[in-house]
């Protein structure tokens, strides 16, 4: 049966997102959700690395009958972007909004079924206290893993820089790993403004669009073709596609071509000396950490 994603051509966050919720028929009731949207630090959302909060109050405005809605991120500067983004104001607005620092969480440890990086990971507790996982990712490629979509999203998921840095080398594989604990319910991104280039230098590309479906891999093909990028083409997705099925895609709304923006792939030389770091240091900790 295809798989239904929607994408709507639209220059602000909360109108493009609305228009893919209500066109997808979203409705989520008495449950309790967690939000992760993708946080890069406190930039704002035109900076291209970080999701604007105008799609995540759209998300809140169609769970008000859920007891319990969860914000949550571990970026490196979570607490400011809570402050400086809006989300303090957000869940002032809504009674039943809590923001979570995930860097703060309790860790628990989970099997991977089917290891294609590492038996074991640790995870933030606060995401297996929800029955709803919304993954609000952000349009942008990623030296590393090709692209940074709703796939890789879930590696916030992982509490601590320093158990982050266990797997970030490894990302390519580790994200197939995390992807069989951490389950996504719904998967959003945001392109109105997405980041092309480097995984943190801010390099804004307006590519006017947001994305959303049930299914992860299908809205991850949809937003990397929007970024001119066959998801085929990158070993993950390939091998994501082998794991849980290749979704049949069907495309609803606006054409993605008539929204694309060809995004350019590569990483400044700074960011591969880090990533060189980042390798010794991710086998040093697992030497050392429960692994």
């Amino acid at each position: 049966m295809p798989t239904e994603v929607y994408a709507a051509a639209s220059p602000d966050a909360y109108r493009g997102t609305c228009e893919v919720l209500d066109a997808l028929g979203f409705r989520c009731t008495g449950r309790k959700v967690l939000i992760k949207p993708n946080l890069t630090g406190a930039l704002p959302g035109d900076r291209g690395l970080t999701v604007d909060i105008g799609a995540v109050r759209a998300l809140v405005e169609r769970l008000s009958d859920c007891p319990v809605i969860t914000i949550a991120e571990s970026c490196s500067k979570t607490d400011r972007a809570f402050v400086e983004l809006g989300y303090e104001d957000l869940a002032a607005e809504y009674p039943q909004v809590r923001l979570v620092d995930m860097r703060q969480s309790e860790v628990v440890w989970k099997p991977i079924p089917r290891p294609f990086h590492t038996r074991e990971m640790p995870f933030a507790a606060d995401v297996f206290k929800h029955d709803f996982f919304v993954n609000v990712a952000k349009l942008k490629t990623h030296s590393l893993a090709g692209v940074s979509l709703c796939f890789k999203n879930t590696f916030g998921c992982i509490p601590t820089r320093r158990q982050k840095l266990m797997y970030h080398p490894f990302i390519r594989r580790a994200m197939l790993d995390m992807n069989q604990v951490v389950r996504s319910d719904f998967c959003l991104i945001e392109g109105v403004w997405g980041n092309e280039f480097d995984e943190i230098q801010s390099s804004p590309v307006r590519a006017g669009m947001v994305v959303g479906g049930e299914n992860i891999l299908a809205v991850d093909r949809i937003g990397a073709a929007a970024m001119g990028i066959d998801a085929l083409s990158l070993d993950t997705y390939r091998r994501a596609f082998q794991l849980f099925g290749e979704p049949d895609v069907r495309l609803r709304g606006c054409r993605v071509p008539q929204a694309a923006a060809k995004f350019r792939q590569g990483c400044l030389l700074s960011t591969r000396f880090r990533y060189l770091k980042e390798t010794t240091q991710s086998l040093c900790y697992r030497a050392v950490s429960r692994h």
